[in-house]
């Protein structure tokens, strides 16, 4: 009996015993699986804050102080997001790097998709029409006054006032029907119809501060070139004209700030001059390094100690080319453009002039991009076919002065290129040497940036030899329609084809990107026969760097000076 009862005893407590260890371990294992959950939790709020302040993330790594001394090779014409139109005011100011101006939304370095900037949040309607943006509550311009609905709608219709010299941006925005201001934070863009280029439009333009810029009269605002006003982690310091332009640290910054506290566009003009002044430690920032010097400083053990050569391609790489102007005699016959592009041995001249750096191009998308039809091949160097081709046309030498002629018109034209470029004017007389080969007379029309702007827009130009840079997305309706050709639009050889105009007017609602990439084939190959240009060469960035700058990273979208920085002791400006 105490026998039994012991046993029973020893019994029940193993199965106490067993009851309070499960309920331990499922207790255990319920607080990890609430460890989990709220750590789920906590990091996703974390990055919901980060999203919407970014402010709060990570300041990256580094020494704050010192000046980064960016090379520019001309001094831009404006510093107005709205009226300039070189690559160097999207350098300095706008949105290539938002240095001063600040957009909505902005494309991430690495993935290429668009993220909110000055945008907290963005919703797109489901059938595409309406793009709705929230401002965050934090965001404010230099001078201290807050961004609002205002200031974006302000900055639209600034570009849709036909008095203003905005055509190369209004042909993007006529695609919206209004922009309407819900309250002061919240703003929408309504458009016609669908427009697959809408959010980057509306995301990608560069908010300017109503309060600062408001105008009467159109012509003080087109006027207006200096002296930008943003919300961008820089601010406009000064600008000494052919000297450089200085921008300072925003102190008061809404988002992270970066290191640097002061970037100096130093504008020099010369190729040789730029190099000398890069070799004595003048210069930080090389971006357009002649294909000569990359080659030969690259294989150097010396200069490789105190800099960095890096070479790399993203969609945003230029591809050169010379455009015809087609309201000129010489080029109305697309006859006369092919022979123009068969005439020049385009390879020879990358592996002479630019030392191989760079591939041949048969049009105006980025090479390695799905809009770019890869079955098209470049015209051949083919001057016998070439000199056909110009017979066929009714250029023939007629008068036996060696020069072809037609209805009394000898073919003598003249080839605006920018000056202070020794590689550009190398490849101009090679190709001036081409074409007298064939009984064509080319003079030789070299111009300050400013003067060839001015001519390239006003069409007071026979030919120019000159570069368009890449987009991610690419709409075409800016350089190719014939809508663009007056006004000084874009279109600056004054190119009218009824097919092409349809194509480009087809695309722009077309949501389907497979659709789309179809159609621009369908252009490509139109561009490829009718040769508006003589399609030349991409090349892969060149660069150098000094290396007392860290942190320099190679993203899909290129290099981001935001992110660098100089470690103490190294720096040397105060």
């Amino acid at each position: 009996m105490n026998s039994g009862s012991g046993l029973f005893k020893f019994l029940i407590f193993v199965l106490l015993v067993i009851v309070v260890v499960i309920q331990g371990l499922s207790i255990m294992q319920s607080d990890r699986l609430c460890e989990r959950l709220d750590g789920l939790i906590k990091t996703v709020s974390e990055s919901q804050i980060a999203m919407a302040n970014p402010s709060r993330g990570d300041d990256g790594p580094g020494d704050e102080g010192d000046w980064l001394i960016w090379h520019i090779p001309a001094e831009p014409a404006s510093l107005n997001p709205i009226t300039g139109r070189d690559v160097y005011e999207r350098w300095i100011t706008g949105y290539y790097h938002n240095h001063v101006y600040e957009t909505l939304l902005e494309y991430n370095w690495d993935t290429l998709e668009l993220e909110p900037l000055l945008a907290e949040s963005y919703e797109v309607s489901e059938d595409g029409k309406e793009i709705t943006f929230v401002i965050r509550d934090n965001v404010h311009f230099s001078d201290g006054v807050k961004v609002t609905a205002d200031d974006v709608l302000f900055t639209y219709e600034t570009i849709m006032n036909p008095s203003i010299d905005s055509a190369h941006l209004a042909n993007y925005f006529q695609e919206f029907k209004e922009v309407v201001k819900i309250d002061e934070r919240t703003i929408k863009f309504i458009c016609h119809k669908p427009y697959f280029l809408a959010l980057e439009t509306a995301g990608i333009m560069s908010v300017l501060p109503k309060h600062v810029y408001d105008f009467n009269d159109p012509m003080q605002f087109n006027d207006r070139y200096t002296n930008p006003v943003g919300s961008g982690p820089f601010v406009f310091e000064k600008w000494d004209t052919a000297q450089k332009i200085v921008l300072a640290r925003n102190e008061n910054y809404w988002g992270k700030k970066p290191k640097l506290k002061k970037i100096v566009f130093k504008i020099i003009k010369n190729d040789l001059a730029a190099l000398q002044a890069f070799l004595a430690g003048e210069i930080d920032f090389y971006k357009r390094t002649a294909s000569e010097q990359f080659v030969k400083y690259s294989k150097d053990p010396e200069f490789l100690e105190k800099a960095s050569c890096l070479e790399y391609w993203d969609p945003r790489v230029a591809y050169g080319y010379i455009g015809w102007n087609q309201k000129k005699v010489y080029f109305k016959d697309r006859r006369v453009r092919q022979a123009m592009t068969m005439l020049v041995n385009k390879q020879e001249l990358i592996d002479t002039i630019y030392d191989g750096k760079g591939e041949l191009t048969s049009g105006h998308c980025y090479k390695f991009g799905k809009f770019s039809d890869k079955t098209i091949e470049p015209w051949p160097y083919d001057p016998e076919k070439g000199k056909e081709l110009l017979d066929e046309a009714g250029w023939v030498d007629t008068d036996g002065d060696g020069i072809r002629d037609k209805d009394g018109v000898p073919f003598r034209f003249k080839l605006m290129a920018v000056s202070g470029s020794p590689v550009t004017e190398r490849t101009a007389r090679a190709i001036k040497d081409y074409y007298s080969r064939a009984g064509i007379e080319m003079e030789l029309d070299f111009l300050e940036w400013s003067i060839f702007e001015q001519k390239l827009y006003d069409k007071k130009h026979d030919a120019a030899f000159l570069a368009w840079g890449g987009v991610i997305t690419p709409d075409a309706f800016q350089v190719w329609h014939s809508s663009q050709i007056e006004g000084r639009g874009s279109n600056h050889v004054s190119f009218a084809n009824a097919e092409a105009d349809k194509i480009l007017e087809d695309a722009r609602p077309t949501l389907d990107e497979k659709k789309r990439i179809k159609m621009y084939h369908r252009f490509h190959r139109i561009l490829h026969e009718e040769q508006p240009y003589l399609f030349f060469r991409v090349r892969p960035r060149l660069s150098f760097i000094d290396k007392r700058c860290e942190n320099v990273k190679v993203h899909k979208l290129g290099l981001d000076p935001k992110e660098w920085y100089v470690p103490k002791e190294k720096q040397k400006y105060k």
